[in-house]
C-alpha cells in the first residue's frame, strides 16, 4: 500500500512499532499475535511500558481520563476511522483520525455532514490525528466544503501532514482549501 500521490516504490511509513508487526510473528500463527489480530511487539514502546508486555489496557489511559472515545475501544487502535467533535470558540472542530480511506469514509462522513448542517456553519476540519488520507478523503471535504458554502458558512483545514498535502495537491485543493498547520492558526485565519 502506498500513499495517494506517492511513487509506487516509495516507502510506506510505519507506526512506532509496526515494523514487527508487518513481518508477522515468528511462529507464523496470527492466534499468537494476540486480541486484536495484531502482534504484541507492535504495542511495544521504546520506554518499555507495559504495553511493551503486550497489555491492551496499558495502551490508553484515556478510558479511565473519562474520553468516551477511549471508551467506546476505538482509541487503542491508530487505524481505526473516527472523528471527534468539539466547539472551540465560535467553531465546530471535527478531528479525523486514523485511515481516511473508502472504508472509514462512511464511519466519519456523519460527523462532518452534521456540522456542516444548519445556517452558517463555522467548521474547521482538523487531519492531523489522520494515519492515512486518500481520494475518498478528498470526496469527503469536497462535500462539506460544497455545504459550507452553499449555507453562507466558513470551512478552515488543519493539516500538517506532507503526504496529505501531497494528496491534497493532487486533487487541486490546496488553492480552494488553504490548510495551515495549526488549530491556532485556523481559528485566527480571517476571510
Amino acid at each position: 500500500m502506498t500513499q495517494q500521490g506517492a511513487p509506487r516504490d516509495a516507502p510506506v511509513p510505519l507506526e512506532r512499532g509496526a515494523q514487527n508487526a508487518a513481518q508477522g510473528p515468528a511462529s507464523g500463527d496470527p492466534a499468537a499475535w494476540g486480541p486484536s489480530g495484531r502482534d504484541p511487539a507492535a504495542w511495544a514502546s521504546s520506554d518499555g511500558d507495559s504495553a511493551a508486555q503486550g497489555d491492551p489496557a496499558a495502551r490508553d489511559d484515556s478510558a479511565a481520563q473519562g474520553d468516551p472515545v477511549a471508551q467506546d475501544g476505538a482509541a487503542g487502535d491508530v487505524t481505526t476511522p473516527r472523528a471527534r467533535t468539539h466547539r472551540v470558540g465560535g467553531y465546530t472542530v471535527v478531528e479525523l483520525h486514523g485511515e481516511i480511506d473508502i472504508a472509514g469514509v462512511e464511519s466519519v462522513g456523519p460527523a462532518l455532514d452534521a456540522a456542516t448542517a444548519g445556517d452558517k456553519p463555522a467548521v474547521i476540519v482538523d487531519l492531523r490525528p489522520a494515519a492515512f488520507f486518500d481520494c475518498s478523503g478528498l470526496g469527503l471535504l469536497c462535500r462539506a466544503h460544497r455545504r459550507v458554502m452553499e449555507r453562507g458558512g466558513r470551512l478552515r483545514l488543519v493539516c500538517d501532514n506532507a503526504l496529505i498535502l501531497r494528496t491534497l495537491r493532487a486533487g487541486r485543493m490546496l488553492d480552494v482549501l488553504h490548510p495551515v498547520a495549526t488549530l491556532d492558526e485556523a481559528l485566527r485565519a480571517e476571510e
